[in-house]
């Protein structure tokens, strides 16, 4: 009798660790469910809803952020690669009759982006943060205002810190406001992942500090301007604007000729990009 429920009750434990595997197994690589009730709620009282707003939100799994999102917002588009998950929540939807719902199930590196005004809140796919953020910061995204997103924490840092030798996120400083919010533990997921995490709120400027169909040019400019980031802002910029020229326009960035170009800020960077655009022969643009 004692074998036969020692055996039984060894069978009941094995099940039971595949249930609990299976309920805590990501859609895919990267992504760790967030379960901490503390922690949704800080998510949204960063990203301030309104009952006209539209929610993006992205690896929706089993809508730990969906619902309560819901009951903030006008609408949800909950996308969520995972075929499984899918279905558990349509049938949430179905059982709570969340009519302001839409579980679109799709990779949403593929996915078209709403073309009216949309708030992103989202516990993103730690393996594909930057095709998200290409999305969402691009073109597509255009009609993007402001995301509240969970990220690993040493990429909140890097997109947050106030110097960067990185191009295409100078590019996207231009137009957007990045800032750390606050430090996530990994025990806020299941699976934990092995780094801690981060809330990255990103607000899209009042007033971009260069045109929006400039976007490209400006990353050919970044680059051209720290090829070399030792180098004087003087020496740097001679080869783009004449000497008359290069006196106006660091007086007007507010520049001394000798700060290096690791010094020069979001606000200077738009002021002599712009008086390029403006005043310098496009054969002198760099390419």
């Amino acid at each position: 009798m004692y074998k036969r429920n020692k055996h039984e009750r060894m069978k009941k434990t094995v099940k039971t660790t595949k249930v609990n595997s299976a309920k805590v197994k990501p859609n895919f690589t990267g992504q760790h469910l967030l379960h901490n009730p503390k922690t949704v709620k800080r998510m949204l009282e960063l990203a301030r809803l309104k009952k006209s707003d539209t929610v993006l939100e992205i690896g929706a799994g089993k809508g730990v952020l969906t619902f309560p999102l819901a009951e903030q917002a006008g609408k949800v588009i909950a996308v969520e690669v995972d075929e499984s998950f899918s279905k558990l929540l349509r049938s949430k939807v179905a059982d709570k009759a969340c009519s302001n719902i839409s579980i679109k199930q799709a990779d949403i590196r593929t996915f078209r982006l709403p073309a009216t005004p949309f708030t992103v809140v989202a516990n993103i796919p730690y393996s594909i943060t930057t095709p998200i953020l290409e999305k969402l910061l691009g073109a597509e995204g255009r009609s993007m205002h402001r995301a509240v997103l969970m990220v690993e924490k040493g990429a909140a840092k890097r997109f947050t810190q106030a110097a960067t030798m990185d191009t295409r996120l100078l590019m996207w400083k231009m137009f957007f406001i990045f800032k750390l919010e606050s430090v996530i533990p990994r025990t806020h997921f299941a699976p934990p992942p092995s780094v801690d995490s981060a809330i990255l709120s990103i607000k899209r400027r009042d007033s971009a500090y260069i045109p929006a169909q400039e976007a490209r040019r400006f990353v050919a400019f970044a680059t051209y301007v720290l090829s070399v980031p030792q180098l004087s802002v003087a020496l740097a910029l001679k080869g783009i604007f004449t000497a008359p020229q290069l006196k106006k326009v660091l007086l007007d960035a507010g520049l001394h000729r000798e700060q290096t170009v690791q010094e020069i800020e979001l606000e200077q960077y738009g002021t002599l990009f712009n008086a390029m655009l403006k005043h310098v022969p496009a054969f002198r643009w760099p390419k």
